[in-house]
This record gives structure tokens, C-alpha cells and sequence, in this order.
């Protein structure tokens, strides 16, 4: 890609990530974002993962649950769905969700999702636990060691695969937004966070160097339609370097 397309990254903090906020305010702004997850293809995009998954890492016993975990999930909307989506395809889910905001917590929760409040960089579940463990749109608020502590994190809790679906730093994608907030939602959080969250992206170089640091899994970046860029690490060695 021309360079010129590629801002720089910024590390500036999104106003979601601010403690203390309206509870309506948040409540508003994840309403928004469950229609962003739909309309701006995040959902159909861990749905065409999850696919992958269950045709590629078998053999799965008839009686076998699907793990999945969701880091910094949010009101949790998207574990929920791609949950039914592999139910509906006939085989029973398991669904899990980590976040360290009491707000998103307690949203979640009230949708029957079961959810526990931690740290993503310390992720409370044991060692190659849970068969797909993700994080959508949540990897670029970290940076530098955080960074590379969270995709560690993910890896050594992942029984079969990492998916890392964020968003690819872009120009077009950042005025895109702009436009589509200006039309869609009256939320600040949304008109200042979604912006910011483009610069916070990444490129598909930057993404693919982060599985570096975790060779007991083999990496792929794939690039999805409205900029999004996947990070795919599937196990190919035991937890433990067995």
C-alpha cells in the first residue's frame, strides 16, 4: 500500500476507555456499536473464521462443546451471535467474555452472557482452555509490550486458534467513518472513539510481526472488505512446547 494512504498510528486515549462515564451515555454508544459490528462486517467476518475453525481443526467428538472466548468484549453482542451461529450449524457452544469495565460487564451479563471482569493482559483462564480465543476491534488500544502481552495472553489460553480482527490504518477507512457517524449516530463517544480507533490501526505488516513472539502458533493476516484486517494464529504445537 502507498505509504501516503497509511497515517501514522496515533496513541491517543479513545473517551470509552475514560472511567466514570454516563451509564446511559455507554449504553447508547454500544447500541451504536452493535449496528457497526453488523453493518461495517465484523460479524460476518468472525463468522467466516469461526467456519474455518470447525472445517479445518478437527476431528471435533459428536459430543464435544465449542469454547470461545471473547477479550474485551464489550456489551458482548458478538459472542453471543457467532455462539448461535455455531449452534445453528449443529453443534454446541460454549461462550465466554472478558472485560475489565464494569459497565460492559454488567450489560453483558444482563443478556445471559456469562462474562467475567479481569485484565486482558493477565486473562483468568487456564493454559490452552478455550478453542477460539478473540479480540475485535479491541487490540489497537494497546501498544508496544501491551501489545505483545495481550497476543501472548490470547495464545497461551487458546486450545486451536487466535483471531485478532481489527482495523486497517487507513485514510479512506478514517473520513469513512467520519462520514458514516455523521449519517448513522448522535453519540459523541462514537463520532470521537470511531475516528480515532482508524488511527489506532493497524497495518497488515505491523499485524503479522506480533505473531512473532508466539511460535507455537502459525500466523496469517487476511484482509476482509471494509478495511478490516484479520490475525489468524492456529496451534500447531502443544501448550508447554510439547
Amino acid at each position: 500500500m502507498p505509504w501516503f494512504w497509511t497515517p501514522r498510528r496515533s496513541d491517543a486515549s479513545e473517551l470509552m476507555d475514560i472511567p466514570g462515564l454516563p451509564e446511559a451515555e455507554v449504553a447508547e454508544a454500544y447500541q451504536v456499536l452493535r449496528v457497526v459490528n453488523i453493518q461495517l462486517g465484523n460479524l460476518r467476518t468472525v463468522r467466516r473464521e469461526a467456519r474455518r475453525l470447525l472445517d479445518e481443526d478437527g476431528p471435533w467428538r459428536p459430543d464435544e462443546d465449542v469454547s470461545l472466548l471473547d477479550v474485551g468484549s464489550g456489551s458482548g453482542d458478538l459472542p453471543r451471535a457467532l455462539g448461535d451461529w455455531i449452534e445453528r450449524r449443529g453443534r454446541r457452544a460454549s461462550v465466554s467474555a472478558l472485560d475489565r469495565d464494569a459497565l460492559a460487564v454488567t450489560f453483558a451479563r444482563r443478556s445471559g452472557l456469562a462474562v467475567v471482569r479481569g485484565d486482558s493482559l493477565r486473562i483468568p483462564f487456564g493454559d490452552a482452555s478455550i478453542d477460539l480465543v478473540t479480540a475485535v476491534k479491541f487490540a489497537h488500544h494497546f501498544s508496544g509490550e501491551s501489545l505483545l502481552r495481550l497476543v501472548a495472553e490470547m495464545a497461551r489460553v487458546a486450545k486451536r486458534r487466535v483471531l485478532i480482527l481489527d482495523i486497517q490504518r487507513h485514510w479512506f477507512a478514517y473520513y469513512g467513518f467520519i462520514a458514516w457517524s455523521r449519517i448513522f449516530t448522535r453519540s459523541r463517544l462514537i463520532r470521537h472513539d470511531g475516528p480515532l480507533s482508524v488511527l489506532k490501526g493497524f497495518t497488515a505488516t505491523e499485524l503479522q510481526s506480533l505473531g512473532d513472539f508466539v511460535p507455537e502458533f502459525e500466523w496469517t493476516v487476511r484482509s476482509y472488505v471494509g478495511f478490516q484486517l484479520a490475525l489468524v494464529g492456529r496451534r500447531v504445537r502443544k501448550a508447554g512446547g510439547q
